[in-house]
């Protein structure tokens, strides 16, 4: 049937197909078994919705279109449709239980006549369901008028209607709604009102615009009745609705202006073209003029540079003049001068001068030496759209005190489908965070989350905005013909880039990419909860791409020896079904002296396989996969096969991870990078950090990524002493002080009475071990009689004094009333508290640092002389930008200060012992 306006017909949609289908619904639970009258049926859906229940259904309209469609369309044994009035229906005296009848009573002025007959139909007892609109509500507040309707009652006169001819009547309320439910998850209980603008509520629903009553002589029939909410999409009311047709009527128009538009701009075009000919054939007369003139110059040019070269070549092999010649083609920061490179580029961009080239390249297309870093540099600044390159640290500065950051709540991981482990781990490490992490293999239409971690971001066209987004950086940095200046700008505008291996991060230093952006992260296995699959039916897999020419020699020997399986292309839930199937995985490199392949180690020993796999040349920087990984020497192939055969000779079960990967593991890493940005406070780090145990109690303060110190410290690290990756902040002296308050509190919170804390530029001297020993026997011995021991007193305050000298175990101790210096110390409980209590109370690196915070505080210092560390001076600061060498004299005269208080102590005390 179709929709004229006066009655419902089903599929419309729209705010009248929720009112009506509602009111039918409702009435499920009371027709439950008794014989109903539905008066004024319509096309009868909803006779047809009660005959689901009832135990007989009688469907009564005025309409015998409408009847007649129905018997066609709702064919039930219990339900039949015929045609009547509502004053006038062809059915026996007290012959039904219930009368429903919806919107009927406002279409015609014989309500008199309607109740009278309701009442000859009904049994003793039974009950009548019939609803109107409220004409308050309906019409005169709306100022609306239907036509269809002949007489609209107000609600007091429609219940002044059913209580003069029913004993009980029960009032509902009813309009369609848009807000908030808020309901008993299970049971009943009251439902109130509220209005946007109203704090007080109402019982029930407030101004309703349609009333529904159950009326009857028997009170039972009420407790049946129960209100609810039917709900819909709020993108399918009429509201939208009509919205989206008249978005379609001015698309319309516009599609007509734009087709005018469009024969106007055709006409131009037309007229453009024919001036733009005689435009051409002009330009081809001046172009022609200009090859000549072009020629005469480049074969200046090249006289020129022919003398340039042999001036050159001349330079280069006279060793006596060459700084001479260094300092007239470079500044001091290794950047040519502007007549060097004006003579190599011909633009900004950096784009060399053909016949320059030879100057700037080797004959194999790499940069020459020479040049190198500053060339690397100016194509990682190139973008590829028109914006300028961002200077990051005012770029993440600005962003951190817009609070964007701390306040984010959300991150979204984009992996490919081969880098979806890696997007697995990065979401584990943070469930111990506020944030809440989604993970996909295809990058979103729309970027509405807060952050995004995209995984191998040389996979997609698009990226999410700088502001958002952390870029993971998976190639070998050196070798991969992706890193090109293109990757390295995406990089650039980033608020941070993740890498897996400290060479990689050595590589994009040197490619340009400010050392401050970057953060190490190791991939590590994840512990998966549930039992690993023991029954495996795969011995040997190999995974990963096979164009390489020394794996294909590795796989073709394997597979003459074991029962190999190779898989090249799958990824996914299919790849995760076979590594759960898996005994051994071998791990091959692509590429010669290349770096290990962490993330398929991490991924296989996640699903409980066994790994053999050939050592790399960053193998010193994995030490968490001794004794999880058999390693080979790298280009053995027949070492890798016998060590294969006898790990699979051995095999027994899946391989069990430790339960506590600590400071070491891929969870802190992440996090960590998450507080150098700003996204999580030290508070929150530390709580997420809390079920991690201290590595040790000596613990060497570094940066993974500032690679020269970090070596220097891992070759020359005290017995027992660990490397802890420090918190980084844009500031690095405010990451330094992060990192001692973190580690004091953890210390702390782990039960430790004292922690040892060396910062990784310390130099020892020979005998400093036994020296130690001694140091931390008479620390022990004086209990908690103490406070800081400190290796090297690197600026002691005029105002210090000593306060106690004594010779004990060969060693003379000094004790003070203040320290300054952080490049060695031994923290006592108290000092431990002192640290934890370190708040930032303002950005004057003069003032605020770490070390000048204990400086003001009377802490009971303990030193030895001569001192037992050092200084290196070849290291750049990681805290300032200078190199240590500049702080040598402020140390030499910290160390005599210190001289001349202890001859006068000596001397004041009449002392010549010492």
């Amino acid at each position: 049937m179709d929709f004229t306006g006066e009655r419902y017909v089903p599929g419309i949609g729209g705010s009248i197909a929720l009112e009506h289908e509602h009111r039918y619904r409702f009435c499920l639970d009371i027709v439950e078994g008794q014989r109903v009258l539905d008066i004024a049926c319509g096309e009868g859906y909803g006779s047809a919705l009660l005959a689901s229940r009832a135990e007989k259904v009688w469907g009564v309209d005025i309409d015998r279109q409408a009847v007649d469609h129905a018997n066609q369309t709702y064919k039930r044994d219990n339900l039949r449709f015929f045609f009547g009035s509502c004053s006038a229906i062809p059915l026996p005296d007290a012959s039904v239980d219930v009368i429903v009848s919806f919107e009927t009573i406002e279409h015609h002025d014989e309500h008199e006549e309607m109740i009278k007959e309701i009442r000859r139909l009904l049994r003793p007892g039974g009950a009548l369901i019939i609803s109107s609109p409220d004409k308050r509500f309906y019409s005169d507040e709306r100022k609306f008028r239907n036509e269809f309707h002949v007489k609209e009652l107000y609600r007091e006169e429609f219940i002044s209607l059913l209580k003069a001819n029913f004993a009980n009547v029960t009032e509902f309320g009813q309009r369609i709604a848009y807000g908030s439910a808020l309901l008993l998850r299970e049971g009943a209980g009251e439902i109130r009102s509220y209005g946007i603008a109203c704090a007080d509520p109402v019982n029930g629903l407030h101004n309703p615009i349609y009333q529904l009553a159950i009326a009857s002589d028997d009170p039972a029939w009420a407790a049946l009745g129960r209100g609810g909410i039917m709900e819909e999409t709020v993108y399918r009311s009429e509201a939208i609705i009509e919205r989206t047709l008249d978005a379609e009527r001015t698309i319309s128009k516009q599609r007509l202006e734009l087709d005018e538009l469009k024969e106007a701009a055709e006409e131009q075009v037309r007229e453009l073209r024919l001036e733009l000919d005689k435009a051409k054939e002009a330009a081809e007369e001046q172009v022609g003029e200009l090859r000549l003139e072009l020629n005469k110059v480049k074969l200046a040019a090249e006289e020129q540079v022919s003398e340039l070269r042999l001036e050159f070549e001349q330079l280069r092999r006279n060793r006596r003049v060459g700084a001479t010649f260094r300092r007239l083609v470079f500044h001091r920061s290794g950047k040519p001068r502007g007549w060097m490179r004006t003579l190599l580029l011909k633009d900004k961009k950096g784009t060399p001068r053909q016949h320059m080239r030879r100057i700037l390249f080797k004959k194999n297309g790499t940069v020459r030496p020479s040049f190198a870093r500053w060339y690397n540099g100016l194509l990682a600044r190139r973008v590829t759209s028109n914006q300028e390159p961002m200077e990051y640290a005012a770029f993440l500065r600005k962003q951190m005190e817009s609070g964007a950051l701390a306040t984010a709540s959300t991150l979204h991981i984009v992996t490919t489908p081969h880098t979806e482990f890696i997007g697995e781990a990065i979401a584990a490490s943070l469930q111990n965070t506020r944030l809440r992490v989604t993970r996909a293999t295809d990058m979103p239409d729309g970027f509405g989350h807060d952050l995004y971690a995209v995984v191998a971001p040389q996979m997609f066209e698009r990226l999410p905005p700088p502001d958002k987004r952390i870029l993971v950086q998976m190639e070998q940095v050196s070798a991969s013909h992706w890193v090109n200046g293109d990757y390295l700008a995406r990089m650039r505008e980033s608020l941070a880039v993740i890498d897996y291996s400290r060479e990689n991060i050595s590589a994009l230093v040197g490619r340009g990419l400010p050392l401050k952006q970057i953060y190490y992260v190791p991939i590590r296995p994840l512990r998966r909860a549930g039992k690993l699959k023991e029954e495996r039916d795969i011995d040997v897999l190999f995974y990963g791409a096979i164009s390489s020419e020394r794996r294909r020699r590795y796989i073709n020997a394997l597979a003459e020896r074991v029962n190999l399986r190779v898989e090249s292309d799958t990824f996914g839930p299919a790849m995760r079904d076979i590594l759960d199937r898996t005994k051994i995985v071998v791990n091959v490199h692509f590429y010669e002296n290349a770096l290990l392949e962490t993330t398929r180690l991490s991924e296989a020993l996640s699903h409980g396989a066994q790994i053999v796999s050939e050592d790399s040349t960053d193998q010193a920087d994995h030490s968490d996969f001794v004794g999880l990984v058999d390693f080979v020497p790298r280009d053995d192939v027949e070492a890798f096969i016998r060590k294969v055969e006898a790990v699979l000779a051995g095999w027994r079960a899946p391989i069990e991870l430790p339960k506590d990967e600590g400071f070491s593991g891929m969870s802190f890493h992440v996090q960590r990078v998450l507080h150098g940005i700003g996204v999580l406070s030290l508070d929150e780090l530390q709580r997420a950090c809390a079920e991690m145990e201290m590595p040790s109690e000596r613990l060497i303060l570094s940066l993974p990524e500032q690679f020269k110190r970090y070596d220097f410290a891992l070759a020359n690290r005290l017995p027992g002493a660990v490397l802890f990756h420090g918190l980084r902040n844009i500031d690095g002296w405010k990451g330094c002080a992060s990192s001692y308050k973190f580690l004091s509190s953890h210390a702390l919170a782990r039960g430790l009475s004292r922690l040892t804390i060396y910062e990784d530029d310390a130099t020892f001297v020979p005998d400093a071990v036994k020296r130690l020993t001694a140091i931390e026997q008479e620390l022990t011995a004086r209990g908690d009689d103490w406070d800081i021991f400190s290796g090297l007193l690197s600026d002691l305050h005029t105002d210090a004094s000593i306060t106690g000298i004594n010779i004990i175990r060969d060693e003379e101790f000094i004790d003070l009333d203040s320290v300054i210096g952080m490049v060695f110390g031994i923290y006592n409980r108290s000092a431990l508290k002192t640290l934890a209590d370190f708040s930032f109370d303002g950005d004057d690196s003069a003032k605020h640092t770490i070390d000048r915070y204990l400086e003001r505080l009377p802490l009971r210092t303990v030193t030895v002389h001569p001192p037992l560390v050092g200084h290196a001076e070849t290291f750049e600061s990681t805290l300032w930008p200078v190199n240590n060498a500049s702080m040598i004299p402020m140390i030499d005269a910290s160390i005599a200060r210190l001289g001349e208080k202890r001859k006068r102590f000596l001397r004041q005390r009449g002392r010549n012992d010492l």
